[in-house]
């Protein structure tokens, strides 16, 4: 018989570590989202191209997909409350670096710090899913990973409209300046947290040939295994046209911004927040038989899309945000089921580099679809409404 789902409120109560850790990435998330809103706002004042934001969610995509390749690696050897901790201060360092930006020669420090930023990000996440399963029990994954998902998307929401604002009305220095200070606080929390961890057996020989093996290892595992492969390709298509969906929110915030373009940008990304902060919970209350999620995968990316069918339909104003929170509880809701899937059908040894391949193919499609939607739009006569169309 399976055990009775903990509540959100009670596993706070009952798991210390969990309710550590979750405090602590609350605070770098919603830090994070100010400073994401300032970026758009910065390369958008400095260039006003559209092929430029393109090119910064291109960046921003493939730098953290690469490292993935050896990122789930160091989550399955080393320490990931280390890696996390590491991850933090280190992406501290870089966020505060945007501060030396001044006009468009800097556009080129603002592609660097973000892929540096990515490349921090890239040692965290992997590190923080093979983590999840260390720091609950059983009955907790799931609400664990729905409230982590619900985290996410509450910080995205709040912390994009909030940074919309504050950057509208004090400029993206302060933006800056708080997600340093946030990335600071996380670490200093996770520091203080205990993970138990299985770390992989590591064989004789050089640093660099044995960190390949495993990483070919790992992928070798994940082959063999089509009920894990199976689900992380599904995942990834949804990146086809996902990635580029997502990049033309910001272009559609600037359009309707009302008079300011980081408002625009901020209302956008705040619906999507709202989504797939909405898609986990439905997760948790309202779809939970797990023999009919595998189904359910295909589903989700197709209702995601028919969200976007009709912010093309519509004409635009602060309504079409409603059509937003659809497509993405729709993407949310799929994202936290394939999470939750991976982890109950992994091992430790192995569960970073198998979060890794999923992160690797999914920020790469993302990645290329972006490039697609960025190229489109500003080297042939499509109208932004007709792409959103041809993406969804």
């Amino acid at each position: 018989m399976q055990e009775r789902e903990v509540g959100f409120i009670e596993i706070l109560r009952v798991n210390p570590i969990f309710r550590r850790y979750w405090f602590g990435n609350t605070i770098s998330m919603l830090g994070e989202w100010f400073n994401t809103v300032a970026l758009f706002v910065l390369l958008e004042q400095l260039t006003g191209s559209e092929l430029a934001l393109g090119i910064l969610f291109m960046i921003r995509m493939f730098s953290l997909a690469f490292p993935q390749v050896f990122t789930g690696m160091l989550a399955d050897r080393f320490s990931r409350k280390w890696l996390m901790v590491g991850a933090n201060f280190g992406s501290a360092v870089v966020v505060s670096c945007f501060l030396l930006v001044n006009d468009v020669n800097d556009v080129w420090l603002i592609y660097f710090l973000s892929a540096l930023l990515m490349l921090f990000h890239a040692v965290y996440i992997p590190a923080e899913n093979a983590a999840m399963p260390n720091i609950t029990e059983s009955n907790e994954l799931l609400t664990a990973n729905a409230m982590n998902s619900a985290t996410w998307s509450a910080s995205l929401a709040i912390g994009s409209a909030m940074g919309g604002v504050v950057v509208a009305q004090y400029g993206v220095d302060i933006a800056f300046i708080a997600n340093t200070i946030a990335f600071i606080i996380a670490g200093i929390i996770i520091a203080t947290i205990d993970i138990p961890q299985k770390k992989v057996k590591v064989a004789e020989g050089s640093f660099i040939a044995v960190s390949l093996a495993q990483v070919w290892d790992g992928y070798r595992i994940i082959r063999t295994k089509p009920r894990i492969y199976r689900i992380i390709t599904a995942k990834a298509l949804w990146g086809i046209f996902g990635g580029g969906l997502v990049y033309m929110l910001v272009l559609l915030g600037s359009e309707i911004g009302f008079g300011e373009v980081a408002t625009g940008i901020g209302l956008m990304f705040a619906a999507r927040g709202i989504g797939t902060g909405l898609g986990p919970i439905i997760v948790r209350y309202g779809l939970t038989n797990r023999a009919k999620w595998p189904l359910l995968l295909g589903w989700l990316v197709s209702l995601c899309g028919v969200g976007y069918v009709i912010i093309g339909w519509l004409n635009w104003g602060w309504w079409i945000a409603i059509a937003v929170v659809f497509s993405h509880a729709a993407s949310g809701a799929n994202w936290v089921i394939s999470t939750v899937l991976l982890q109950e059908r992994s091992e430790d040894e192995w569960r970073g580099r198998m979060f890794s391949t999923d992160f690797l193919l999914l920020t790469m499609v993302n990645g290329i679809s972006t490039l697609a939607a960025s190229l489109i739009l500003e080297f042939t006569d499509y109208t932004l409404r007709e792409v959103i169309q041809i993406f969804a």
